[in-house]
């Protein structure tokens, strides 16, 4: 149990307009990387390329994904 005895009014809420972008941007990246898995998933099934080779671009999909994503997101956070 944590003893914090703060009061409320010293925690920061995040306000609706943050929590709606927030919001927008996770179903961007479920919708993104959704879109990627399957794209992989139909180009493997009908082409019988390796299962290693699968995973390797599935990993390295997602991985610059959020490598060029998270600069926008660092950005917005400046401008605010």
């Amino acid at each position: 149990m944590s003893d914090d005895h703060s009061p409320r009014s010293t925690r920061t809420a995040a306000s609706p307009a943050a929590l709606v972008s927030a919001g927008g941007r996770l179903l961007v990246d479920i919708l993104v990387i959704t879109l990627w898995v399957l794209f992989l998933t139909l180009l493997f099934l009908s082409t019988s390329w390796p299962r290693w080779a699968f995973y390797a671009l599935l990993l390295a999909g997602a991985g610059l994904y959020v490598q060029f994503t998270a600069g926008w997101l660092r950005s917005s956070e400046t401008e605010s």
